[in-house]
């Protein structure tokens, strides 16, 4: 659904970042994390680890992101989801990193 741009006012995109931006500073931090052991992974050659922990993380986001939509929650729900997003993949990738599990010491190269 297109809306007219005669409805979107100044105040009102002001009004709705306003609205939004703890949520968007909320997110800052555990992204910083995820994304550094994201590579940490990646590197270590964890994809399979990563690939489950995201569908993990997509089933929390979801159905968030669905009832943002459905109960008209607007740009705050969707960040709220998306904020969901980042902290189930901090925890995930927190529990993966910490047991050690993913390091592969003396792998052939």
């Amino acid at each position: 659904m297109r809306i007219p741009s005669s409805a979107i006012t100044t105040a009102a995109v002001i009004e709705r970042a306003h609205a939004m931006w703890p949520l968007f500073c909320a997110i800052w931090p555990p992204a910083a994390v995820v994304f550094a052991l994201d590579g940490i992974l990646i590197g270590a050659g964890d994809t399979r680890y990563l690939a489950g922990a995201m569908v993990a993380s997509a089933a929390v986001f979801v159905p968030l992101a669905i009832a943002a939509l459905a109960f008209g929650w607007g740009i705050v729900g969707v960040w709220a989801a998306l904020l969901a997003l980042m902290g189930m993949r901090l925890a995930t990738l927190a529990v993966r990193f910490a047991g050690r599990r993913w390091a592969l010491v003396g792998a052939a190269t």
